[in-house]
């Protein structure tokens, strides 16, 4: 779960070098993977 989430943030670190329809599906993916990692958390 945490290398999900820092591979996430790696990518936004990464993000404004990419075309702007790449960085949108870049910032997307690092919405989903935090939402579903905040998911997990408050299910516990």
């Amino acid at each position: 779960m945490i290398g999900r989430v820092e591979a996430a943030v790696a990518a936004l670190s990464e993000v404004a070098s990419l075309p702007l329809r790449q960085q949108v599906s870049v910032y997307a993916e690092a919405h989903r993977t935090l939402q579903e990692t905040l998911g997990t958390i408050e299910e516990r």
